[in-house]
């Protein structure tokens, strides 16, 4: 049934044409919900949301999630019948792993390319969504969630090893976080040191009027596309 999904989504999406597609949309992602929903629960989730809640599943890709694959997430702003669900896949480990890597491991399952890996991570974030209209709580941690994910889909961990921005820089760039680093804003070069690594390195520089920190020195802070960072 996964390859059968994994071939609907090649023939019926205009933009997952190939198993490390490089675009995606939200409607994407709501097809691909739609089919795993029809071949392992015949279609009882969508059904269920559709007579028991005033607003439909929505579908969203995040490019602010850096290490997480996918959330789902339940907002009650009032009566039960109005609480919305969604469904977020992380967009920056999904593209960035297969740009580098040729496999990773997403629920403990190897997936070879861009569309299995996305595929586990809606298989997790669907057990996720039916723990929460069950129970209105869910824990991927938990032992349900491990046996219900695991008999369904053949996941045999709840987590992914698809490569975070950290990642990347130490991969590509031989960067990580406490090297020091130097970088060019309008033709001045800067030195400092990588405090953080996520989209952008945050980056701090020796700065007499800039804020304190614990080691007793003061920074001005960076915000910097990996790019243009280079060791010092």
């Amino acid at each position: 049934m996964q390859r059968e999904i994994y071939e609907h989504m090649l023939l019926n999406s205009s933009n997952v044409n190939s198993g490390n597609f490089d675009v995606i949309s939200a409607a994407d992602l709501g097809t691909l919900f739609q089919v795993t929903d029809e071949l392992f629960f015949g279609g009882v989730i969508t059904r269920f949301v559709e007579a028991n809640f005033n607003k439909p599943l929505t579908f969203r890709l995040s490019t602010r999630m850096t290490t997480a694959g996918g959330t789902t997430t339940m907002t009650s702003p009032g009566p039960r019948r109005d609480t919305e669900f969604e469904i977020a896949i992380a967009t920056t480990p999904l593209f960035g792993t297969f740009q580098i890597e040729s496999q990773a491991k997403v629920g403990g399952v190897v997936c070879h390319t861009r569309l299995e890996a996305l595929q586990r991570i809606m298989e997790h974030e669907v057990i996720h969504l039916v723990e929460l209209l069950a129970t209105d709580d869910s824990n991927c941690q938990a032992k349900r969630f491990r046996n219900w994910v695991g008999s369904y889909f053949g996941h045999r961990e709840s987590n992914h090893q698809l490569l975070t921005p950290r990642d990347i820089a130490r991969k590509q760039m031989g960067i990580r976080c406490g090297d020091a680093v130097t970088f060019r804003i309008k033709g001045d070069r800067y030195l400092g040191t990588v405090n953080r690594i996520t989209k952008r390195a945050t980056v701090l520089v020796k700065d007499p009027a800039g804020t304190p920190y614990t080691d007793g020195e003061r920074y001005a802070k960076f915000y910097v596309p990996l790019k243009m960072l280079k060791r010092a």
